[in-house]
């Protein structure tokens, strides 16, 4: 069932999120399991169960070896953020991303900013409290979208990315918009009825 299986996956994922280590010590997010889950779980439930399916049975993998994918996720990140820190500190220690994974993670990525800026212009008090969107304005401290979402994809096998990739083009096709799926989903965990009455409230 889809909805457990997003259990297990976000199990596993907070158990890696309290066991990574930040530069400046423990995170305010490390200790918001809410948020961490409403976040986590709208993400999860906007993606296709073939899609699911061979991330959990990868996440199990990787937690049973000893690797923590949500630290490699904010490693990653850092190349965006201090590329000077990143080179000489963490990547020496990261798993080498597949050459394939580029082109793949690029693809997804160009969809997804497209469609969280249309979001974002339709409903700019929603977007307004999350990241920013884009990678040029990352900083020190603020990590947009863009560059989150590169940071966690570069820690997905590519056959998902290839599987991430098709989805992405099929809702392309179809006209729809992977930002809606995941605010439509997000709101309703926060009990609104709608993404319209989300926005009206803020």
């Amino acid at each position: 069932m889809k909805a457990d299986r997003i259990e297990n996956i976000l199990q596993m994922e907070w158990a890696m999120m309290q066991s990574t280590q930040n530069i400046g010590g423990r995170a305010s997010c490390q200790d918001n399991y809410e948020t961490f889950y409403i976040m986590r779980g709208s993400q999860y439930g906007s993606w296709r169960e073939d899609m699911l399916e061979y991330w959990e049975k990868f996440v199990t993998e990787c937690q049973a070896a000893g690797r923590n994918l949500v630290t490699e996720k904010y490693a990653n990140m850092m190349q965006f953020t201090d590329l000077h820190y990143y080179n000489k500190h963490l990547k020496p220690f990261l798993p080498e991303t597949p050459q394939e994974s580029f082109s793949l993670i690029n693809e997804i990525v160009t969809a997804m900013i497209k469609w969280e800026l249309e979001f974002a212009e339709k409903y700019p008090k929603i977007s307004g409290t999350g990241r920013p969107i884009t990678s040029d304005q990352d900083k020190y401290g603020v990590t947009s979208l863009e560059s989150y979402a590169r940071g966690e994809l570069e820690t997905y096998p590519v056959e998902l990315l290839k599987m991430y990739a098709d989805y992405v083009k099929e809702l392309a096709a179809e006209g729809k918009s992977l930002a809606m799926i995941n605010q439509g989903i997000m709101v309703k965990l926060y009990g609104y009825d709608s993404i319209e009455a989300a926005e009206a409230s803020l």
